[in-house]
């Protein structure tokens, strides 16, 4: 009697946690359609800012300055102009699609998802299991689609670290980079974690 009350109580338990999984699902559906069309509106708010920021260069351009100085402002205008260019297209892009596509063909070349690798390195963790949880067309149960929403959402974190980190270096003037270096480079050890086209496919 004992025995079946316990398994009544784990029944419970799980049964619970696979409803909170579903509840969490359809959160996470919401979620990146919501932050697709902010994540783009982002993009091209830095891309504007960052070519307005060409008219306060070619004011100083006009100064009267040295070779070295006359130089290193064409490079940082150049730069700017390339970089603002560029994100303006990545949020435009992002909102019809056609750069999702353009990065998930790029990017799938790249080794990253090394997590799984790590997860699948003990014998006691079924492969099936691992192949379910990578890809969310193949998952069987809510809590494998949570797993891979909650992989997705680290690796967007990863994508915002290095694009805006890449933005900050370039728009900055001061020299001091540190932090927004070692940002960049913790949004890249994510991305190799968890892959950078695991977010992708669900902007779609």
């Amino acid at each position: 009697m004992f025995e079946i009350n316990k398994l009544d109580v784990f029944e419970d338990i799980f049964g619970g946690l696979e409803d909170w999984c579903i509840l969490f699902n359809n959160f996470a559906v919401v979620f990146f359609l919501y932050i697709k069309f902010i994540f783009a509106f982002m993009l091209i708010c830095v891309g504007v800012l960052t070519i307005l920021k060409l008219r306060g260069l070619h004011q100083v351009g006009k100064r009267k300055l040295g070779d070295e100085d006359l130089e290193g402002k064409n490079f940082r205008k150049r730069s700017r102009l390339f970089l603002g260019s560029f994100y303006v297209t990545m949020g435009i892009g992002i909102i019809f699609n056609f750069i999702i596509y353009f990065l998930i063909f790029c990017l799938d070349w790249l080794p990253d998802r090394f997590i799984f690798d790590f997860i699948s390195f003990s014998d006691k963790i079924d492969p099936k299991s691992i192949n379910r949880i990578k890809d969310i067309e193949n998952s069987k149960y809510p809590h494998e689609k949570t797993i891979y929403y909650c992989v997705a959402m680290v690796s967007f974190v990863a994508i915002l670290d290095v694009l805006f980190s890449i933005a900050y270096i370039t728009n900055s003037s001061g020299n001091n980079h540190r932090k927004t270096i070692t940002q960049l480079v913790g949004g890249i050890i994510l991305g190799m974690l968890v892959g950078w086209t695991t977010c992708l496919p669900l902007f779609l």
